[in-house]
């Protein structure tokens, strides 16, 4: 069986650039030992997913080598659902609906390894520079509770909720490097206050979550509750001094400057982990006050919880049981809006580049129903 296809790329020095094109017909009938042909259902954009693009672009971590386009394009990967509808793999049937990471195209040829009751990996080549973690699918059908009318709430949160437990986890195994206040820069990104909630609702007695934002979003933010205290950028200086600790989400140096220049040795720990302000991203000054910023790395932190818990789908589980209640507390706040249609899609795509999207709205891309 025939399966046109059409796929989203774009030039990694110019992320507005995207366009959407008839990409090469995929034979369901001309597949290799292992392999399956997956029709993208539904995926999520997020800030996480631009943050994908700026990794990708400085190889930091090469995520654009997973789905490979011709020179000198490139595709973003995103997080969300699809269902075989082609398959030469003795356990994984036409229909099975996997959760995982996904190009933006109506579909994925992929070499699944040994598959387990709860997923399997893509064990292709171009996923080999990546962790592992990335080319893990998940067979939602066998977790419990899974119901797909969340389907479009967990491609938007599962990952960077996921990212917000990794970096509680990162926070507790070092003693929160004997900081008082945890300080979350984007407060409004998913990533923060899926942290900002581990630490308020697990940690308050040791520390404080303190949320960095943009005025407009402010209100929002405090109405997510996974802040002790909200401030807006304007009010760094407001910060107590106290020994601190600080996850950047935005990647704005001139953001990342103002809050060591003001709390100077009282910064203790200073990581770099997404680029909501993808457009500010800039070198820290030599003589920055407080712990140097690193790049904080959200694979690494994998490798150590599946180092605690023997392997990965073990992890995934635990990770599973912790993000679930928070996922169906933000639906209850986030707006949820759905695009289809390449235009649409394009439109979103730049709209969420531009900062154009409210701090409440929830973008998730129906492939299925059009591309």
């Amino acid at each position: 069986m025939q399966f046109p296809t059409r796929d989203f790329r774009m030039h990694p020095d110019d992320f507005r650039s995207a366009e959407i094109i008839d990409g090469t017909p995929l034979d369901g009938d001309a597949l290799a030992d292992g392999e399956v042909i997956v029709a993208v259902d539904i995926l999520a954009l997020t800030a996480n997913t631009i943050s994908y693009g700026i990794a990708g672009k400085s190889r930091l971590i090469p995520y654009f080598d997973s789905f490979p386009a011709p020179d000198p394009y490139v595709r973003l990967p995103f997080w969300g659902f699809g269902d075989i509808v082609a398959s030469a793999h003795p356990d994984l049937p036409v229909g099975e609906r996997l959760y995982g990471l996904y190009p933006l195209s109506s579909h994925l040829t992929a070499k699944m390894d040994t598959a387990t009751a709860a997923g399997c990996r893509d064990v292709s080549p171009q996923r080999a520079t990546i962790p592992p973690f990335y080319s893990d699918y998940s067979r939602v059908a066998a977790e419990a509770g899974y119901d797909p009318a969340f389907d479009a709430v967990q491609s938007l949160l599962r990952p960077v909720i996921a990212t917000g437990f990794l970096l509680d986890h990162y926070l507790t195994r070092h003693d929160f490097y004997g900081a008082q206040q945890v300080i979350i820069t984007s407060a409004s990104s998913k990533t923060s206050f899926g942290f900002g909630h581990f630490l308020v609702n697990q940690h308050g007695d040791r520390c404080r979550a303190i949320g960095l934002t943009s005025a407009r979003n402010k209100a929002f933010v405090e109405k997510t509750g996974c802040y002790h205290k909200v401030l807006t950028y304007d009010e760094v200086a407001s910060l107590p001094q106290e020994p601190s600790v600080m996850f950047d989400m935005a990647g704005n140096a001139e953001l990342r400057a103002a809050v060591h220049r003001h709390l100077g040795d009282k910064i203790a720990y200073s990581g770099t982990v997404g680029a909501t302000h993808w457009e500010k991203g800039a070198a820290d000054a030599p003589d920055l006050p407080g712990a140097r910023p690193v790049f904080w790395s959200g694979p690494d932190e994998v490798a150590v919880v599946a180092k605690e818990t023997a392997d990965s789908q073990q992890m995934m589980t635990l990770l599973n049981t912790r993000v679930a209640g928070l996922m169906k507390e933000a639906a209850q706040w986030l707006n949820i809006r759905h695009y289809e249609g390449g235009a649409d899609i394009l439109q979103a795509y730049r709209d969420m580049l531009d900062g154009k999207m409210a701090a409440e709205d929830a973008v998730i891309f129906s492939v299925k129903a059009g591309l």
